[in-house]
C-alpha cells in the first residue's frame, strides 16, 4: 500500500461520519427552528459558532484514528512514516473541508437571519465581535473565517490523535497512573497552585501579570496571532506525535 492508497484509505472512514454530523447539524436547526415557532421562542439558542460543534467532533475522530489504522497497515507492509504522513494528508483535507462546510451553512444561516443563534453563527464573526458590518467588511470577513476554522479545526483533529498515540505507547500500567494524574490535576492543580502562589510569595502572579496575561491579550485580540499560535501548537504536536509514533508497536 502507498501513500495515495493509505490517503483513501483513511479518507474513506472520515465520510460516512461526517455526512452523518451534518446530518445532525441540519436536522437540530430543523428541532430549534420548530420550537422557536411553534413552542417558545425564547427556550434554547446556540452559541459558539458553527465550527465549536465541528472542533469537537474532529477533536474526536482524531481520538479514533489510530487503533484500527496501525496494525492493519503494518500487517500490509506500509511503513510508520507512510501511514502518519498519509493521515496528516487527510487530516489537512477533512478540516479544510469542514472549515468550507462551516463558512457556507454559516454564511446561509446568517442571511436567513434564524432566531435560534444567539449572534452570528459564523465562530470568526462572533469571537472577535464582527458582526453587523457593511456588506464589504463582512464579505472580506467571512472569506478570512475559513483559514481560521481550519487552523482551529487541524489543531484539534491533532491533539486528539496525539493523546491516543501518547497513551497507546504506554504501559496499562501507566496509563491508569497517567489519567489518574491527570484527573487530580483537573480538580486539584488550580487550587494546589494557588497554595503553593500563596506560601512563596506570590511569584507567579508577578509573572502571570507582566508576562502571560499581556502575552494572552496580544493573541487573543488579533486574529492573525491567534491562527498563527494555532498553527505552531498544531506542527508542535504533530512532530511530538511523530516521535512518539515511529516506534510504536501493535499492543497485544
Amino acid at each position: 500500500m502507498k501513500l495515495k492508497q493509505s490517503i483513501r484509505y483513511q479518507l474513506a472512514d472520515f465520510i460516512g461520519p461526517v455526512i452523518v454530523y451534518y446530518g445532525i447539524v441540519v436536522a437540530v436547526h430543523i428541532l430549534f427552528f420548530l420550537i422557536h415557532n411553534f413552542i417558545n421562542p425564547n427556550m434554547l439558542y446556540l452559541g459558539g459558532g458553527m465550527s465549536s460543534f465541528s472542533m469537537v467532533f474532529l477533536f474526536i475522530c482524531g481520538l479514533c484514528s489510530f487503533h484500527d489504522n496501525l496494525p492493519m497497515h503494518l500487517q500490509n507492509g506500509v511503513s510508520r512514516k507512510t501511514m502518519y504522513t498519509a493521515w496528516l494528508v487527510v487530516t489537512v483535507i477533512v478540516s479544510a473541508a469542514m472549515a468550507a462546510a462551516d463558512t457556507v451553512l454559516a454564511t446561509l444561516i446568517d442571511l436567513l437571519n434564524l432566531p435560534i443563534w444567539r449572534g452570528s453563527s459564523n465562530m470568526f464573526l462572533s469571537l472577535f465581535d464582527l458582526e453587523g458590518m457593511g456588506f464589504g467588511a463582512t464579505f472580506v470577513n467571512t472569506l478570512f473565517s475559513f483559514p481560521f476554522s481550519f487552523v482551529l479545526l487541524a489543531l484539534l483533529m491533532t491533539l486528539g490523535y496525539f493523546l491516543v498515540v501518547f497513551f497507546y505507547r504506554l504501559p496499562v500500567k501507566l496509563r491508569i497512573v497517567v489519567g489518574a494524574c491527570a484527573g487530580f490535576l483537573l480538580f486539584f492543580g488550580v487550587p494546589g497552585l494557588q497554595l503553593v502562589n500563596d506560601a512563596l510569595g506570590y511569584p507567579f502572579s508577578y509573572i502571570a501579570e507582566h508576562y502571560l496575561w499581556p502575552l494572552e491579550d496580544a493573541i487573543v485580540a488579533s486574529p492573525l496571532l491567534t491562527m498563527g499560535t494555532w498553527a505552531v501548537a498544531a506542527v508542535a504536536l504533530a512532530a511530538v506525535t511523530w516521535l512518539i509514533l515511529r516506534r510504536t508497536t501493535v499492543a497485544r
